[in-house]
């Protein structure tokens, strides 16, 4: 056997470049003793020479290795095989490559075998496996293909099995779902599985049955068969053990949680594959109340990972600091919003809520804000406010390109500097407001009445309602002019304004959208605290993908307006008009609380399309120097290092562009992750008769069909009537509650803007709900209970 194209599974000449991740990963597991179903690897050297052998066209095998091959699945006993890829960036952390490449089961005889590996070698270039590559970042020309010949298994059960929870992250955990016949049924979907979760004492905590609608068995001669299912098999408790014994040798064997592949025959128990769990969460934390209160609204605001110089030099200095000024002054609590970020070599690996923390001034600012009275005027004639438009301007007017390295570089802090003064702006207008809210929910529990809060707490006198009321005063324009549509239909962002104001018929509708981006370009996209994303100025894709949304009809709720305040007015107590004048004046207090909290948080992002704009020079100078492999990467740098240089030229170092390259890997690596365990945000307890539970947000209840969006890209995917389902929301998401019937949020609470807008266009919305986007589907009928904070299966009548 030639041992340079054909190794044996357990060969400890093997290497990842040699025999690609699936087959390293068998590799190990025979090394730490567990049973693997015998085979051998074909190196990826046989590939790369066939390859080049045929210049990229269709492979075949070199005859020196069909020998060996033939060899190798002679001295195996020429029995049957699976055929699975091994890629040299497969099974690997933050890239699994599950179902990228082809497996081939139950491979009889030498030809089928040579015709099945040279099928496996084309399946490296599927546009699947291609698309897979180009969003982890993986170099087209540095993927190559090992190829793994295991011999089959003909299982009685098979399945997979997690060694941590995948939903919560619990690394004492181990979840097994298995059926009967081959693995095949269960890593595709075409049964439902049993699923056991097992304790690490042993202790089965959960037992869900199957239904083996199908089973997938191994044919004599060659290839498998599909039969129905019929009964109840399932593994007995004594082989779920054996088989969470098995998973937790491996998770510490690996030293990670891990995503294994396993069958049984008889009393025996393969593995047939381990690869490392992506996208699981941190393990759940215990958080106090408060804390518990407080993280889903944080977390909101971190829709993705934020990288190192957003951290660096953004969260921290800006918003951190914001938020502590905030809540010092007006509640003298302490608290480290930056600390929640808990990070390694830079990069964020878990959000973790931190407790804010009471100081010797918090008895002195309660006092304060009881008996201070509200300001007179309105905040934006502060001077503190001129002040901030100047610096805001002064920033803007910045020329990027010619600045010196020492003031570009200085742009962010000048701008975090800046942020402060709307930090003084929220502490001076939003203390008075709180002794207005105390004695509103004062009232309010006297008569019994405190579900009129949400409601009351409602005002349309918000900027992010301008905006909607703008975006909603074009798409009216936009219905009467086809061609417009059209354009937007088929573009979107610049492409799209660009064919508007081309064509004489539709550039004053550009016109008025250019207008629009100029007043509220800077409206974030993505969030306030990610200046990486670009707002709608530098890119208007959410805006064009929201105007062909609402150009094509708006939904009207169903909903009749509730009269909260005259509904309170009405109790005995309150009846008396110098009493019914006090509440009138404590629900303006606290409508101008909501007001102020929401357009200042609009204020906070004037500078991030100024701050975005320097990073990205700092990017291009760095990468024209050879400082960085690729120009974003300047994200993946640390901000004090950079303002420390006096010049670029300094930072142009190999070992700088090596830094934040493998930063950038080890970010994408966890990009699919989330920061935080749902366990930790939310109570996942079931409750019955719902298909979800979360935070009612007021609305009253609607039955409608479910539609999920995921991103600005799928807003055009919301028909009117439909119940919205998304992983979160933020402002540039409020225009689709026009349209929605209801709105299901994965993440958020009462008082996120998702909340609030749901609340002013009288819709149900149900907020935290932790699996929304996973355990609903389109297409589904179900009932949104907003003020209960539920989600119900809809009447039979309705599903049809």
């Amino acid at each position: 056997m030639n041992r340079e194209t054909v190794l044996p599974l357990e060969s400890s000449e093997g290497t990842l470049a040699a025999i690609g991740g699936k087959a390293l990963g068998l590799a190990r597991l025979l090394a730490l003793g567990e049973r693997v179903p015998p085979g051998f690897v074909i190196t990826t050297d046989v590939y790369n020479a066939a390859r080049q052998d045929s210049n990229d066209a269709a492979l075949t095998v070199p005859e020196v290795d069909e020998h060996a091959i033939r060899e190798a699945y002679r001295q195996l006993g020429s029995p049957l095989v699976a055929v699975r890829s091994s890629a040299t960036a497969e099974d690997l952390p933050g890239a699994a490559f599950a179902g990228q490449q082809e497996t081939y089961l139950g491979v009889l005889g030498e030809e089928a075998l040579l015709e099945a590996i040279t099928d496996c070698w084309a399946s490296l270039h599927s546009e699947r496996a291609r698309s897979y590559r180009n969003e982890r970042g993986i170099d087209e020309s540095e993927a190559s293909i090992a190829v793994v010949v295991q011999q089959m298994v003909d299982a009685d059960f098979a399945g997979v099995m997690f060694t941590a929870d995948p939903v919560t992250g619990d690394r004492k955990r181990v979840v097994i779902e298995s059926s009967p016949g081959l693995g095949e049924a269960v890593v595709s979907g075409l049964v439902t599985t049993d699923r056991a979760v097992i304790a690490e004492d042993g202790l089965i905590l959960e037992r869900r049955a199957g239904a083996p609608e199908a089973v997938i068995r191994l044919k004599a001669s060659g290839g498998v068969s599909t039969e129905r299912g019929q009964g109840e098999a399932r593994l007995e408790e004594s082989q779920l053990n054996e088989l969470a014994a098995a998973g937790r040798r491996i998770r510490d064997g690996f030293d990670r949680p891990m995503d294994i592949e396993w069958a049984t025959v008889g009393s025996e128990l393969y593995i047939l594959q381990a690869r490392p769990m992506t996208a699981l969460p941190p393990a759940p934390r215990k958080l106090g109340t408060v804390e518990r209160k407080i993280a889903p609204m944080l977390y909101e605001l971190l829709p993705q990972r934020p990288t190192p110089m957003e951290v660096d030099a953004w969260i921290t200095p800006g918003i951190a600091k914001l938020v502590a000024r905030m809540m010092g002054g007006i509640a003298g609590v302490h608290v480290d919003y930056s600390a929640s970020l808990v990070r390694e070599d830079g990069i964020v690996t878990e959000f973790v809520p931190t407790r804010p923390k009471p100081t010797l001034a918090t008895p002195l600012r309660i006092v304060q804000a009881l008996g201070q009275r509200p300001l007179t005027g309105e905040w934006r004639n502060d001077p503190l406010y001129a002040t901030y438009l100047l610096q805001c301007s002064e920033l803007d007017r910045l020329p990027l390109r010619d600045l010196p390295w020492r003031e570009l570089v200085e742009i962010p802090s000048r701008a975090c500097s800046s942020m402060q003064l709307v930090a003084e702006l929220r502490v001076k207008y939003l203390r008075p407001a709180v002794s207005n809210g105390l004695k509103l929910i004062a009232a309010l529990a006297i008569t019994g009445q405190l579900e009129l809060l949400s409601e009351l707490s409602m005002t349309p006198h918000t900027e992010t309602h301008r905006i909607n009321e703008r975006l909603s005063d074009i798409a009216a324009e936009l219905t009467q002019n086809p061609e417009a549509m059209q354009m937007l239909t088929q573009h979107s962002g610049r492409d799209a304004l660009a064919a508007l104001n081309n064509n004489p018929a539709t550039a004053q509708l550009a016109s008025r959208i250019d207008e629009f981006l100029m007043t509220y370009g800077h409206r974030e996209s993505a969030s306030l605290m990610l200046p990486r994303v670009p707002t709608w100025g530098a890119d208007p894709t959410p805006v064009t993908h929201l105007l062909g949304v609402l150009g094509n009809g708006a939904h009207e709720s169903s909903a009749e307006e509730q009269h909260a305040l005259e509904r309170l007015l009405a109790h005995p107590l309150l009846r008396a008009e110098p009493v019914a004048e006090k509440v009138r004046s404590w629900v303006h207090g606290v409508q101008e609380f909501i007001a102020v909290r929401e357009d200042t948080h609009f204020e906070i992002t004037r500078t991030m399309p100024v701050v975005r704009a320097a990073i990205e020079e700092m990017g291009r100078r760095l990468y024209a120097g050879g400082g960085l492999q690729q120009s974003e990467e300047v994200w993946f740098l640390d901000y004090a290092i950079l303002r420390q240089a006096s010049d670029e030229k300094l930072l142009c170092t190999p070992n700088n562009a090596h830094r934040a390259t493998e930063r950038r890997r080890r970010h994408d690596e966890l990009a699919a992750a989330p920061l935080i365990s749902p366990a930790t945000l939310y109570d996942l307890s079931p409750v019955s008769g719902a298909l979800l539970h979360g935070t009612g947000s007021g609305g009253g209840r609607v039955t409608a069909p479910v539609r999920l969006v995921h991103s600005a890209a799928e807003f055009d995917r919301l028909l009117p009537g439909e119940i919205l389902v998304c992983p979160a929301t933020n402002p540039s998401w409020t225009p689709l509650f026009a349209r929605a019937a209801g709105v299901v949020v994965d993440h958020g609470s009462a008082g996120s803007h998702a909340a609030i807008v749901a609340r002013e266009y009288r819709i149900p919305a149900v907020m935290g709900c932790a699996s929304g986007t996973t355990m609903l589907t389109d297409g589904q009928w179900v009932t949104v209970d907003g003020d209960r904070g539920l989600v119900l299966e809809a009447n039979n009548e309705h599903a049809n």
